[in-house]
């Protein structure tokens, strides 16, 4: 098996070196892929049929890498040979132990081609510099001193406090009237202040069972193979994804950008949130809602790039990833309100 990946690397290298390597990165994004659809059949063997044919359109037997102008015949025999013996094998550990190897060889076969192009980040210009400090800059993503609802908080904690001072003060006034004044400042007025809270807190809460409960902030989650915290919100990924752009973690931002994205497409229907999906598996969902879709396929793409394929990232693609970010998200709350 190595030798076949020296040899599709020695072909890729060779025009790398002379022209560049724009055309083999999406090979070896391809490559990727393939072996996250592996371990996808790994943890879901129903979906064994779909993934196998899926990874051989994406690195059918030969194909043609054209890499600014010239062209490498790539043999990827070998991997649709191993998917074949995988699913003709009738034993069960057998199987797996075919998977595994499979999965290994892809990821190996992508060591190989990253260690085979430079990955120097290009220096940045000023004007995406300044692009990303006016989306950082943004007032929404800005810690206020104290905002509208911190406001309304204490407020509505003083007229609580006042309210029930009021209360206390009504029933002091009723039991000295019954017992005496002696009685005032004894437990009896506490005792009661306490029993009419407890059933007002009763009232209350028999009727919120009867209103129809709005959205509730989601549990801890596994999304693409990253645990998210309980009650997560697609709102604190976005401003993750900014503290991590402003730390200089753009990679890391990217990420959260597209995590985020699919907390809002499920919390508007457009998909199910599940531990074993794939981020393509997700794109197909919104394949239909060709505003949101064609945002989506760019984030999809960008995320598979720079985070599977553990290339660094930049200011400027952030911002360019932060915008298309909005794009998705503003079509999708116009397709599908809340």
């Amino acid at each position: 098996m190595n030798r076949v990946f020296a040899t599709i690397v020695l072909a890729l290298a060779v025009t790398v070196s002379a022209l560049g390597a724009s055309r083999l990165l999406n090979y070896e994004n391809r490559v990727v892929r393939a072996a996250e659809q592996i371990a996808r059949i790994k943890a879901d063997r129903e979906y064994s049929n779909e993934a196998v044919s899926y990874i051989k359109e994406l690195l059918p037997k030969s194909e043609k890498v054209e890499v600014e102008g010239s062209v490498v015949t790539v043999d990827n025999t070998w991997l649709h040979d191993a998917l074949d013996r995988y699913e003709k094998e009738t034993d069960e550990a057998q199987r797996q132990a075919k998977l595994s190897e499979t999965e290994a060889s892809l990821r190996e076969l992508d060591e190989h081609l990253r260690r085979s192009q430079s990955t120097q980040a290009e220096p940045q210009s000023t004007e995406s510099r300044e692009k990303l400090r006016g989306i950082l800059g943004r007032p929404q993503f800005q810690q206020e001193q104290e905002t509208r609802l911190g406001r309304f908080v204490k407020e509505t904690r003083q007229k609580i406090t006042a309210f029930l001072a009021e209360i206390y003060s009504a029933f002091g006034r009723l039991i000295e009237r019954l017992f005496g004044a002696s009685a005032r400042n004894g437990w009896l007025p506490t005792v009661l202040v306490v029993i009419v809270l407890l059933l007002a807190v009763y009232g209350v809460a028999r009727l919120i069972r009867t209103i129809r409960p709005g959205k509730r902030r989601a549990g801890k989650r596994r999304v693409l193979g990253e645990e998210i915290a309980e009650g997560t919100t697609s709102h604190d990924l976005a401003e993750a994804a900014l503290a991590s752009a402003k730390a200089g973690d753009f990679r890391g931002g990217i990420r959260s950008l597209y995590i985020s994205l699919l907390y809002e497409l499920s919390e508007r229907g457009l998909i199910e949130l599940d531990e074993s999906a794939t981020n393509h598996e997700y794109l197909a969902k919104v394949s239909n809602v060709g505003a949101v879709a064609a945002p989506m396929r760019y984030l999809t793409d960008r995320f598979d790039y720079f985070w599977y394929g553990k290339f660094p990232s930049s200011e400027e693609e952030f911002a360019t990833c932060f915008a298309r970010y909005e794009e998705a998200i503003g079509n999708a709350r116009v397709a599908h309100p809340a």
